[in-house]
């Protein structure tokens, strides 16, 4: 059958499980990528799919926003990292597949927690590499 769903029954919905859904909002901060802003913190957690974005004003999580791995790694980025002379092999390898194949090796890593963040900075454990994050929360560059 296919219903449909007045908001009112949603909003009854959302007062029957408010303390499930609170939880699963925390459980949703991810602490190894933090990036700390002047008047807030941003929490980013990788999913299969997408990503999660986190904002933290003095302890109190106030919004969530769900981005593309596109967006958080765009083309200009990967062109960037692509150009870096000294990359490891299997990362060269990954280069010349093209920026499809690139991105999803970096998203695998973030959703595997093996990037994580240094400084505002985003750190990639396995190869010992810092990758910058601009201010509009996108991968932006190699920090060399």
């Amino acid at each position: 059958m296919d219903y449909h769903i007045r908001t009112s029954a949603v909003d009854d919905y959302e007062k029957i499980f408010i303390i499930n859904i609170e939880q699963t909002i925390k459980r949703m901060v991810n602490n190894k990528f933090l990036l700390k802003k002047d008047y807030f913190e941003l929490s980013i957690s990788f999913y299969e799919d997408f990503l999660i974005t986190i904002r933290i004003e003095n302890g109190i999580i106030t919004e969530l926003n769900k981005n593309s791995y596109e967006s958080f790694i765009p083309d200009s980025f990967l062109i960037n990292f692509s150009n870096v002379e000294w990359l490891p092999p299997r990362l060269n390898r990954y280069k010349n597949l093209g920026l499809g194949r690139f991105r999803n090796e970096i998203k695998e890593s973030l959703k595997d927690g093996k990037i994580i963040t240094n400084n505002n900075n985003a750190f990639w454990q396995d190869y010992n590499i810092t990758l910058k994050i601009d201010q509009n929360i996108h991968l932006a560059d190699v920090v060399y």
